[in-house]
């Protein structure tokens, strides 16, 4: 069942519409990046999770609040600047965390960056283009090493299996690699 705009607590104060980039934090975020940039030059951004380190973004998201003060996302985000917000979904799962500004409703499958491109749609964004989520086990942007669930070719494939059976949020969504952008198509 789609969420509802404007659903978040308190009200999102803002209404954005055009192309929004969902920023994971997988090894080729910095090559889908520059692509997906020269091909929309002024989409907004949500970066989800430690995406927040790599890149100035509108609105942050993780579906492990807790960690954006223990793994220092918000504080990494803030070298770029202040001229954003932060976004959790299921606050009663989490409790009141008084750095997330805006609680939306509980929704679950396909990892963060799947719940980012639910939440751009919640934003007011009409297209949204997946950077840096290719749903492949691997390693992270500087972390070219083994280690981490995302290297867990199981988990990844749950997170795989999970965005597709997901049919209602495909339309007017891409990704620039891997498994997502063969599931959801590549923006042109």
């Amino acid at each position: 069942m789609r969420l509802l705009r404007g659903s978040s607590s308190p009200p999102y104060p803002f209404s954005h519409s055009g192309t929004c980039i969902v920023s994971g934090y997988a090894s080729c975020l910095h090559e889908d990046l520059r692509i997906a940039w020269d091909i929309f030059p002024n989409a907004g951004v949500i970066a989800v999770n430690a995406a927040a380190k790599e890149v100035k973004a509108t609105a942050l998201f993780s579906f492990h609040p807790e960690k954006f003060i223990s793994s220092r996302w918000i504080e990494h985000q803030k070298k770029f600047g202040d001229e954003f917000t932060v976004h959790a979904m299921n606050r009663e799962r989490h409790g009141d965390l008084s750095y997330v500004q805006y609680w939306w409703p509980p929704s679950h499958g396909g990892g963060s960056a799947w719940g980012a491109r639910k939440l751009a749609w919640l934003m007011g964004f009409d297209t949204v283009i997946l950077c840096g989520c290719p749903m492949i086990a691997g390693p992270y942007v500087g972390n070219h090493g083994i280690g981490g669930f995302m290297t867990q070719e199981d988990v990844v494939e749950n997170y795989r299996r999970e965005i597709r059976e997901d049919t209602e949020w495909h339309e007017g969504c891409f990704s620039m690699s891997g498994a997502t952008r063969d599931i959801l198509g590549y923006p042109c």
